[in-house]
């Protein structure tokens, strides 16, 4: 697949290549704009900063340990790093961020093992007896990795989400056995969507169905993905009373300054947190509602198609395959969207995002159609 012409933009607009792409949410816009001016403490000893994890805390509970930094990749690797030792190892999904676009920023940063394994009943997500082999194979000594971190990422790459009972499972299996669990959770709000809205969980139950109570040691929480400029949220949960998760807390903000994570206008960062995060509203959980819909709006165009989407569809990514004329047609339109290596072979990746209008899913759905007759 080729890249379509940046210049081209299909009526109602045709980018659906990553929520990256799409613009700041009003809260995070307004946020930065109130912060524009004026003094504030750097280094997080700020109002905002102070705001922002007190409305974490609410969610996730009153012990939560928080942290900013600017990018996924900082979130993902230093969180690791901190519940980590570099003779240890890390084990993930063969097809998470972890294992393949954060690039080799996981060894470089934690100095550890990475072992990407492969899922046998559903191809999208790691399942208990995915991991006995890894956890209970080999030699237990020092000429073979030690017990490091198993992290998970949900919605994971492939668009579908852990429930809950699937993510306690996983935990309850690797503290048995030394391990500690992370969650790369760049849309852990479309994750909290559809899970929230299954169950008819409040946000702040859901947040800790899926992490606190399922026993998950450490998340990475997205912004970026969801409508902020920049940022992310490491939240470390010694609630789980496992017994790195304190060290790590003090470990991190160490491990944040030495790596050049610290930021010292940190309230740029914090504010449109704590603005998205704001409890009565809760915008952070509406704009990945939004995102979720758009992608079931396109899952349903597409399937009175018959095109049937590769994977199920339970957050803000749509994987389908188009016939290499109808990916040409479409692209040759303006419309953008990433190749995909998935388990069942290359896919085109559709994301929605918090500001995907109704009229581009429909104009793409109309063009698929005009495009197959």
């Amino acid at each position: 697949m080729t890249s379509p012409d940046a210049r081209s933009t299909p009526p109602g607009g045709g980018n659906f290549r990553s929520d990256n792409n799409a613009g700041l949410c009003p809260e995070a816009l307004s946020a930065l704009s109130a912060c524009e001016g004026g003094y504030a403490i750097g280094y997080g000893d700020d109002d905002e900063t102070a705001r922002a994890v007190a409305a974490f805390r609410a969610l996730f509970g009153a012990d939560t340990g928080v942290f900013f930094v600017a990018t996924g990749t900082a979130a993902n690797t230093l969180a690791v790093a901190a519940m980590t030792e570099p003779w240890q190892r890390v084990v993930c999904h063969q097809y998470s961020h972890w294992a393949d676009d954060e690039s080799t920023a996981p060894e470089r940063v934690t100095l550890c093992r990475t072992t990407a394994l492969a899922s046998r009943a559903d191809p999208t997500k790691l399942a208990p007896e995915d991991l006995k082999d890894i956890f209970t194979a080999g030699r237990r000594d020092v000429h073979s990795p030690a017990p490091g971190v198993l992290t998970l990422t949900n919605p994971t790459e492939l668009g579908t989400v852990y429930t809950p009972a699937e993510t306690r499972a996983l935990c309850e299996l690797a503290h048995a056995h030394g391990y500690r669990v992370h969650v790369d959770g760049a849309r852990f709000a479309n994750a909290v969507a559809t899970v929230s809205a299954r169950a008819g969980l409040d946000p702040g139950a859901t947040c800790r169905a899926l992490t606190v109570d399922a026993g998950v040691d450490a998340l990475s929480f997205g912004g970026t993905k969801n409508g902020l400029a920049f940022g992310e949220a490491v939240l470390f949960f010694p609630q789980v009373k496992t017994p790195d998760v304190a060290r790590a807390i003090t470990r991190f903000p160490y491990l944040r300054k030495s790596t050049g994570h610290l930021l010292s206008k940190h309230r740029f960062v914090s504010a449109p947190f704590a603005r998205v995060l704001d409890g009565a509203r809760a915008p952070w959980l509406a704009h990945a509602s939004r995102a979720n819909a758009m992608a079931r709006r396109l899952v349903r165009g597409l399937e009175r198609q018959g095109l049937e989407p590769q994977f199920v569809c339970e957050a803000n990514g749509v994987f389908i395959r188009f016939a290499p004329a109808l990916d040409q047609a479409l692209r040759a339109q303006g419309y953008a969207y990433y190749p995909f290596e998935s388990p069942r072979g290359p896919v085109a990746r559709l994301m929605c995002s918090f500001n995907t209008p109704e009229s581009a899913v429909d104009g793409l759905l109309v063009a698929i159609e005009r495009a197959s007759a």
